[in-house]
C-alpha cells in the first residue's frame, strides 16, 4: 500500500502541475484572472453565467481597454481560450464588453453599455420575440445577456429617449458597403 501512495501522490502533483501550467484552476474567476492577455493590473467589473460558462468584465486602465473573458468548466477544472478587447473611447454611449459564443452545451450573447449622454432614456437589444428594455442613465453601465448565440450587432442595440425617439443605434454606419473596423460602434441616428 505504501509503494502505491509513493507513485500516485507524485503522479497526482505532475498532473495538477501540467493542469495549471496549461491555464486551469478551481474557480472560474481565477481561470478568467489568468487569462493570457488579461493585464495584471485589470479590475473585475462583474460577472455573469450561462451554463457552465462564465463571462467575466474587466478594465485595464495601463492598457486603455475593457476586456470579456469566456470561461469554461472542464470536470472539476475551469480554463479561459477566449476574450475580447474593446477599447476606452469617448464616445457619447460605448460599449465596454461583448461576446457571442456557442460552445458544446452553453450558448449566449454578451453586451455591456455606458451611457454618456444625458437624453438616453433607455436601450433596448435582442431579436424577436426575445427582446429587452433596460433604463440608464447618464454615466451608468447596463449589460444585456442573452441564452443563445448572436453577433453582438444582430441583436440591435438602439438607445431611446424617454419619449420612445431612436438617438443612437449600435454596428456599422448605415447607408454604406465600406466596412472599418473602428466604425463598428455607436452612431447618431440620422448622421452619416
Amino acid at each position: 500500500m505504501m509503494k502505491i501512495l509513493k507513485v500516485i501522490i507524485p503522479l497526482l502533483l505532475v498532473i495538477l502541475l501540467l493542469a495549471f501550467l496549461s491555464g486551469y484552476r478551481f474557480t472560474a474567476l481565477s481561470a478568467a484572472k489568468s487569462h493570457a492577455f488579461l493585464t495584471k493590473d485589470a479590475e473585475l467589473m462583474d460577472q455573469y453565467e450561462i451554463g457552465s460558462t462564465g463571462v467575466f468584465l474587466f478594465k485595464s486602465d495601463v492598457e486603455q481597454e475593457y476586456r470579456t473573458v469566456l470561461t469554461q468548466k472542464s470536470g472539476v477544472f475551469f480554463s479561459s481560450r477566449a476574450s475580447m478587447y474593446i477599447p476606452y473611447s469617448t464616445d457619447e454611449i460605448q460599449t465596454v464588453g461583448g461576446a457571442s459564443f456557442n460552445y458544446e452545451n452553453d450558448a449566449g450573447s454578451f453586451i455591456s453599455v455606458v451611457s454618456n449622454d444625458e437624453e438616453v432614456a433607455y436601450i433596448e437589444a435582442g431579436v424577436e420575440p426575445n427582446i429587452e428594455r433596460k433604463e440608464i442613465k447618464k454615466g451608468e453601465r447596463i449589460s444585456f445577456l442573452f441564452p443563445f448565440s448572436e453577433q453582438i450587432d444582430f441583436l440591435n442595440p438602439t438607445a431611446y429617449d424617454e419619449d420612445g425617439n431612436e438617438l443612437y443605434y449600435y454596428g456599422y454606419p448605415r447607408e454604406t458597403n465600406v466596412f472599418h473596423h473602428e466604425e463598428f460602434k455607436w452612431h447618431k441616428t440620422g448622421e452619416q
